[in-house]
């Protein structure tokens, strides 16, 4: 439960960055693409569109978060099931995606943050296996 718990607070970090500043966090994705900084992107608009997106993904992000803290603590701990595989399913598709598209583009902060959240991830959800899943349960 503590290893889910760094995780979550891990993706809450990653998710406020995300919000407040997106340029720092969408920055490694843009130039592995563009081969440019943001802050080569010429129009205003364009700018506030592109980080605004990020923003967005954040926000996003960020309520999958408090989810998952509601689940950690109130169903989690007491080994219900259905909570391991919510864990398993959201925290996967998350993190996996992040690391698989950040090693597409070849974004290595983008692929390292979220590689790090996949091996916290899997080290949370993967430990507690025997509790939920033993004959006794």
């Amino acid at each position: 439960m503590i290893i889910l718990f760094v995780m979550l607070v891990y993706a809450g970090v990653y998710s406020l960055m995300s919000i407040f500043t997106p340029e720092i966090v969408m920055e490694s994705s843009f130039q592995a693409v563009t081969g440019e900084s943001i802050q080569n992107i010429g129009d205003e608009k364009y700018l506030e569109a592109f980080l605004s997106s990020g923003r967005s993904g954040g926000l996003f992000a960020l309520t999958t978060v408090i989810a998952g803290f509601f689940i950690l603590f109130a169903a989690f701990r007491k080994t219900e099931k259905w909570s391991w595989w919510a864990f398993l399913v959201v925290a996967f598709f998350a993190w996996a995606w992040g690391t698989v598209n950040g090693a597409r583009v070849n974004a290595r902060v983008y692929f390292l943050m979220n590689l790090g959240g996949m091996v916290i991830f899997l080290a949370g959800v993967l430990l507690p296996v025997r509790a939920f899943f033993s004959k006794k349960s």
